[in-house]
């Protein structure tokens, strides 16, 4: 079961990838590794993560990825709805707030367990 949910994860995360870039932005991610966690990934610019919020890959991965494969981490000062540590809010939710900030840009991760989402502004 394990194995399915990282080739199903990990098949979304490169399709996002390959989204971007076919999304015919002018720059490329950057990508990101945290090697003490076993994660690596990509940091979208604010245009890359307005193209992702305007795709259907948050929708693809929240609709196919179990929700137990998807890490999320919010600003403080998110208006979206939260208690302790959960989130409830689609992945669409959270991209296309990160969006709509001046700035605002997402982190794209894939580690053992799954698909990790930042925002940052």
């Amino acid at each position: 079961m394990r194995a399915r949910v990282l080739i199903v994860t990990a098949a979304l995360a490169t399709a996002t990838a390959a989204g971007l870039l076919a999304a015919g932005n002018a720059s490329a991610a950057t990508p990101i590794a945290i090697p003490q966690f076993g994660a690596y990934g990509l940091e979208l610019s604010h245009g890359e993560t307005q193209s992702l919020a305007g795709s259907p890959l948050p929708a693809l991965v929240d609709r196919f990825a179990p929700h137990s494969a998807v890490t999320v981490g919010i600003q403080p000062d998110s208006a979206l709805p939260q208690d302790n540590s959960n989130v409830y809010a689609g992945l669409n939710d959270i991209v296309g707030e990160a969006a709509s900030r001046p700035g605002g840009q997402v982190d794209v991760l894939l580690d053992t367990q799954g698909l990790i989402v930042f925002q940052q502004w």
